[in-house]
């Protein structure tokens, strides 16, 4: 079983446009959450045995479509706190109707990232004591996208197998599936993604 932590921290494929629809508070386009469902059919074709936790902030509520994708076993919605777990937890019930059991906290370590997610203080939103989902920090994970941005994808793939049989869960952000960050240190992991999955079309 390898376990796939998805942090959906971004609305559009264009980190651009999701920083200045976020943080003008707008929703529209038809490429909301574009990169995710290509991830989600990825994940649906995969012919190895998978699990993928979907974190998802306020602002990537998945749409009808992507909970389409992923309503099967194969797939679990979690939440990304970025400022108020209770309030955030609620939300995300409401508009998928899941069980939701698991949560990580939204890094926003930038400047830039701080003012889209209104987290004026670089500290992380606290955790009430009785909040009622555990934490996926736990786990031990290697970011795929990380590594596909300082390895070339045949020494990726041999880097993040080896974690995979040493039982580190997987995780990636959908928007470096296709693009190479500049500021962040991050993608293309697409390709090396179908690989891991066993795609044929890989």
């Amino acid at each position: 079983m390898i376990r796939i932590r998805i942090d959906v921290d971004y609305p559009y494929p264009s980190r651009i446009r999701s920083f200045i629809y976020t943080t003008l508070n707008l929703w529209a386009g038809s490429d909301y959450l574009r990169n995710s469902k290509v991830a989600a059919e990825m994940i649906n074709r995969a012919r190895r045995e998978v699990k993928a936790y979907w974190f998802f902030t306020p602002k990537t509520v998945p749409d009808k479509t992507l909970l389409s994708l992923i309503d099967n076993p194969r797939h679990e919605v979690a939440l990304h706190v970025v400022n108020d777990p209770v309030k955030e937890l609620n939300l995300l019930q409401k508009n998928t109707g899941k069980k939701i059991n698991y949560y990580t906290i939204h890094g926003t370590a930038r400047i830039l990232a701080r003012v889209m997610w209104k987290r004026y203080k670089a500290k992380a939103p606290k955790i009430p004591p009785d909040f009622p989902l555990q934490s996926f920090h736990q786990f031990h994970t290697i970011g795929i996208d990380s590594v596909c941005y300082t390895h070339p994808p045949d020494k990726a793939l041999a880097i993040i197998e080896s974690r995979i049989r040493a039982g580190d869960a997987i995780y990636f952000h959908p928007i470096w599936l296709f693009q190479r960050g500049i500021i962040n240190h991050r993608g293309p992991c697409g390709n090396v993604l179908e690989r891991i999955l066993l795609n044929e079309d890989a």
